[in-house]
């Protein structure tokens, strides 16, 4: 092989590791930010119906989830639901709930292939009666995610506010401003030390394959042994 072939060769297999190792960095970032569930704030007056939306982010590889939402029974009351585009637009995509799980409680299920999960999207629209005034917030527990292994972010509360104005709802508000603050800061602290580890093991991987391309070059560049005569 001619000189300049084996520079050339040298000089794809380079290219082709840095495009490697920019990939599994991007590729390890974007997974350790995590799934996160999200529920809407609504309002209304007493004798309405609000629709909550559940929605998800960073959803991309995810199977499926379940979760309990909590709410105010003396104030709303959850009436329907149904499935939102990120599950009927899935392609075996299956969607359950349970309105009666328990006092205040609502427990819904989804399912979506893997392969074909979209990035963000609304899981479920929920639809509350307002019984009462006041104010109610949405709260997540026991949320599952699949496959078990992947962590989810913290999920993001919403909130039904039924009638006037409080005297007490701007310190209400001021509460869940800083609830949600601690949300993202707790959210933003885990994804920089998932990242740095992420990145790190794709360093690891692209300094291997960079290191074999060395002693690949040093072999192509090798200067060949001069026969004895």
């Amino acid at each position: 092989m001619s000189i300049k072939k084996k520079a050339g060769l040298s000089k794809i297999l380079l290219v082709a590791a840095l495009f490697l190792l920019v990939g599994l960095a991007a590729g390890t970032a974007q997974a350790s930010e995590g799934m996160k569930l999200i529920a809407s704030e609504e309002k209304g007056e007493s004798g309405d119906r609000v629709k909550v939306t559940i929605s998800v982010e960073n959803a991309a590889g995810i199977g499926g989830g379940e979760a309990v939402l909590n709410f105010d029974p003396a104030l709303v009351k959850p009436v329907a639901d149904e499935p939102g585009e990120l599950v009927t637009e899935a392609s075996s995509g299956m969607y359950m709930s349970n309105r009666d799980y328990d006092e205040g409680q609502i427990k819904f299920m989804w399912v979506t292939p893997a392969e074909d999960a979209a990035d963000e999207g609304i899981i479920c629209v929920i639809e509350f009666e307002l019984l009462s005034d006041g104010e109610t917030a949405l709260e997540f527990e026991d949320l599952i995610i699949f496959p078990d292994e992947l962590e989810p972010a913290a999920p993001v509360p919403g909130l039904i506010a039924v009638g006037e104005t409080e005297v007490g709802q701007d310190e209400v508000e001021d509460e869940i401003d800083e609830d949600e603050e601690t949300i993202v800061d707790e959210d933003e602290e885990a994804a920089e030390e998932a990242v740095d580890g992420g990145v790190n093991y794709a360093l690891i991987i692209a300094l291997l394959i960079l290191a074999a391309l060395v002693a690949a070059g040093f072999f192509f560049f090798k200067r060949p042994k001069k026969a004895k005569h």
